[in-house]
């Protein structure tokens, strides 16, 4: 029996090894066999947040960096909005707010609009708050870099009630029309495109809403028809007509310090470019926005054309022109409200008994 008993387990053991054996060489199979998407694939996620790590990094060590100014700015001017604001806030950034605006204003880098708009919110700010240690050191300091003369506060810049927001005579139903009339056109008129209709549509798009009002993103307009076609060829889906011009829509990470915030520059610069594809119809002009898919080797092909910074990426890219009245346009029916807007439904009930 013994003799037996120590056969039965000699046999489970080599089939134990066998088995091990014979799943270890499925497995190296299959990574041989899939070898090629696995790589592609960390490629893809690689190169996907090599911006990511850079602009954290940037974002980190850039001491004038203007969309942490921004960031703050914004902060400080939420909780200046409160109904009854709170006699002291802010104060584990306020210095730090300061001495961004501080290295800015030294270095000649900071623009019109952050700077009156940020001495406005910080004049009201250090006029409402009390003045705590840490408060008091940061005004000290504001004092220095903006003189006593110009610590008037403009209304316009600085928290308001909503009642004061302008009126608006656009109904439901001309929205709905200039959506309507908005579609991807694809074939446009030979004719060059007035730059000064582009930047007032861009007036428009920068109104819309930005994660704490950072608006890190860029539009890099192109209107030179050999650079045109060199970028239009690039992403794809651009065959059988030609743009007059194009615009690569880039996300700059730079403005975020936090991996948390990866998806807030497409977010941001998707909600700009609808508001300014709009904006192009009211003045006559189309667009089409042409879909940009993460392949590297793509990325890389538009680098070479132009300039790309290391925590800069595509977002998007929009063909625009004159739209040529006869050419033809695609109907692409849409999905019916009820497919995509979904009213007190898909409640999780489990978690609710």
């Amino acid at each position: 029996m013994r003799v037996k008993h120590y056969f039965n387990l000699y046999m489970l053991s080599c089939k134990n090894r066998i088995l091990f054996f014979l799943r270890t060489i499925q497995t190296l199979l299959t990574i041989v066999r899939y070898k090629n998407i696995l790589l592609l694939n960390f490629h893809h996620v690689k190169y996907r947040y090599l911006p990511l790590e850079k602009g954290i990094r940037k974002n980190h060590f850039d001491k004038a960096n203007l969309s942490n100014l921004r960031r703050n700015i914004h902060r400080i001017e939420k909780g200046l909005s409160y109904p009854v604001p709170k006699e002291v806030f802010a104060e584990d950034y306020i210095l730090e707010t300061v001495l961004i605006l501080k290295t800015a204003i030294d270095l000649n880098c900071l623009d019109t609009s952050t700077k009156n708009w940020g001495k406005n919110v910080l004049n009201l700010y250090f006029k409402n708050c009390f003045h705590s240690p840490s408060i008091e050191e940061a005004y000290a300091v504001y004092k220095s870099i903006i003189s006593l003369s110009q610590t008037d506060i403009e209304p316009d810049m600085v928290p308001y009630l909503s009642r004061d927001r302008p009126l608006s005579n656009i109904d439901y139903e001309t929205f709905y029309q200039l959506a309507i009339r908005r579609r991807s056109v694809r074939y446009f008129l030979d004719k060059t495109v007035d730059k000064n209709l582009v930047k007032k549509a861009m007036d428009i798009a920068l109104l819309s809403p930005s994660a704490c009002n950072r608006q890190s993103f860029k539009y890099l307009y192109f209107d030179k028809p050999e650079i045109v076609s060199e970028l239009a060829s690039i992403p794809g889906g651009v065959q059988g007509y030609t743009l007059p011009a194009v615009i690569v829509v880039l996300g700059c990470y730079g403005g975020y310090f936090d991996v948390r915030d990866v998806n807030v520059p497409i977010i941001d610069a998707s909600l700009t470019i609808m508001s300014f594809i709009l904006a192009l119809e009211t003045l006559g002009l189309s667009s089409v926005c042409i879909n940009w898919p993460n392949i590297p080797q793509k990325e890389e092909k538009v680098r070479q054309i132009i300039k790309i910074e290391e925590d800069e990426f595509i977002i998007l890219m929009i063909g625009l022109g004159y739209p040529d009245l006869y050419g033809k346009i695609p109907y692409s029916a849409k999905l019916p409200t009820e497919a995509v807007l979904f009213i007190n439904q898909r409640l999780n009930e489990l978690n609710r008994q």
